[in-house]
């Protein structure tokens, strides 16, 4: 009788061992979202309206929590782009010593500024801490001014990705706006 493993069997146990592992490791309720000691909060549905019934706040909070992230995974998404451009012409214009090519230095002083100015509205947008306790009222302020509208849309039957893609558009115009 043969007391080796074949492949199969291999594979099996390793199967096995992964699934135990990863049930026995969560033996707490705390879901951690990094391994840093501060504490991770998520978004609370602590905005409340006297005007809509309570199955829509529930609705509109994922709904405001589902464009804000995504909002912010796009924006992150573009200042690294922006960021990779400006690194670019940087290298560029040392590498090559591009101070008397006043085309050059046009694109470069454009990428910069583009980058900087994206830079500045993600950091405003990063700055409403939906993680942390102390988060800002811009968050509570947005969803009162847009609430009106995506009721009537809620009411209107219109799919969740119209509602999410309409906040969207009003995260980013409030942000554009005031940059």
């Amino acid at each position: 009788m043969k007391n080796e493993l074949n492949l199969i069997q291999k594979g099996i146990l390793l199967a096995l061992f992964l699934f135990c592992n990863s049930l026995f490791s969560q033996e707490n309720d705390n879901l951690y979202a990094s391994v840093e000691d501060s504490n991770v909060i998520i978004l609370e549905p602590s905005y409340i309206s006297s005007r809509t019934n309570k199955s829509f706040e529930k609705k509109y909070h994922y709904l405001v929590a589902r464009a804000y992230f995504k909002l912010l995974a796009e924006a992150q998404k573009s200042e690294r782009k922006l960021r990779i451009e400006y690194e670019r012409y940087s290298f560029e214009n040392e590498k090559f010593d591009r101070d008397g090519n006043q085309a050059f230095q046009d694109k470069f002083n454009l990428a910069y500024k583009r980058y900087k100015a994206h830079s500045d509205m993600l950091s405003g947008l990063k700055s409403w801490n939906l993680f942390s306790e102390n988060r800002t009222g811009d968050m509570f302020y947005f969803m009162a001014e847009n609430e009106d509208f995506i009721f009537k849309m809620y009411k209107g039957n219109l799919t969740e990705d119209k509602m999410v893609k309409y906040l969207i558009y009003k995260l980013a115009d409030l942000y554009h706006l005031e940059g």
